[in-house]
């Protein structure tokens, strides 16, 4: 058994937080039967909707899924989508205690029609987005803060994942750096204020968020290297890993930069959810105490497998182990 299985047989019990904006993926099927006299439209005729954790939702699952222990901190409504969203949770037996309801709040929805004959395979065709549009209030700004502060105590690794919904703001991210700074392993998986938050173990960026937050926009291994570094250090991290896709991942721990080659082939499906799994599967292995290049190898598997599915997957350790035992990892 080599060193990464034996690290991944650690994710059992491990207690990871997810602080994350929330949000609902609704698939909506339907057979294409004509085009409209209304408008040069295609009519669908209905089939069925399927819900998908998404946003910083997909990671709670994939946290489960990974055998470890999620608990969710974040703000919801109560409206249909929200209890849709919470019931998927519970169905996996996630407590959600220090989940906010908040009335007159929606989460984001996104809906993506998939159409096709009955012979074929379903194509996406448009996707609508609803988002909330309102600001947090502070009362409920401050239970969440409360929440995360006590979910804090009794907890391994503390995953942000941030897609800029509004819910994470300034305030709530000044108490994510103070309970970094006081050492607890923070990891951030934020796609638009990653320069906001300080004192983390590891951020998992992709480069093209990587680059913008430091003013650099070229890709190639020289560019990311700088990224990563400026980076690093602008964030006073303890770590740091950039995905680059099909070209692998970078990693900073303790000043020295490593590179983890890619994993898989071309049979890229969906990228949808691969970024969270990376940052669940960073949480998961740091918890258990890997080292950030071992974490950052694992999750680089993770990614690899997860791109190979439809929708914000999720992998498990079956899989993670199976890709290893036969020597393609």
């Amino acid at each position: 058994m080599n060193k990464y299985s034996k690290i991944i047989d650690k994710f059992k019990g491990k207690k990871i937080a997810v602080l994350g904006d929330f949000i609902l993926d609704e698939y909506v099927y339907g057979e294409t039967e004509r085009i409209s006299r209304e408008a040069p439209v295609l009519i669908l005729k209905y089939n069925k909707s399927v819900y998908l954790a998404g946003g910083g939702a997909n990671p709670v699952m994939n946290i489960v899924d990974l055998g470890a222990t999620a608990v969710p901190v974040s703000i919801v409504g109560n409206e249909e989508y929200s209890d849709i969203l919470l019931g998927m949770m519970e169905q996996k037996g996630v407590d959600i205690s220090n989940i906010v309801r908040v009335p007159g709040y929606s989460i984001p929805v996104k809906t993506r029609v998939m159409a096709g004959s009955v012979h074929t395979v379903k194509q996406q065709v448009v996707r609508i987005d609803r988002y909330n549009g309102g600001k947090l209030d502070k009362q409920a700004e401050d239970n969440l803060i409360a929440n995360l502060n006590s979910a804090a105590k009794d907890i391994e690794v503390i995953l942000v994942s941030d897609y800029g919904s509004g819910m994470i703001t300034d305030n709530v991210i000044r108490a994510v750096n103070a309970l970094a700074k006081a050492g607890k392993k923070v990891v951030v998986d934020s796609r638009y204020g990653l320069k906001k938050y300080k004192y983390v173990a590891a951020a998992t960026p992709n480069e093209t968020e990587a680059g913008p937050a430091v003013g650099h926009e070229k890709y190639g291994e020289q560019d990311v290297e700088f990224i990563l570094i400026k980076l690093w250090k602008l964030m006073k991290a303890r770590g740091m890993i950039v995905t680059r896709g099909s070209r692998g991942m970078m990693v900073v721990e303790k000043g020295k930069i490593s590179k983890v080659a890619p994993f898989g082939g071309d049979e890229i499906v969906d990228v949808s959810g691969a970024g969270d799994t990376v940052s669940s599967l960073v949480c998961a292995a740091l918890a258990c105490g890997a080292p950030l290049k071992d974490a950052a190898y694992i999750a680089n598997i993770g990614g690899g497998l997860v791109v190979m599915k439809r929708g914000a997957a999720t992998v498990t350790i079956k899989e993670l182990k199976g890709a290893l035992e036969n020597g393609k990892a």
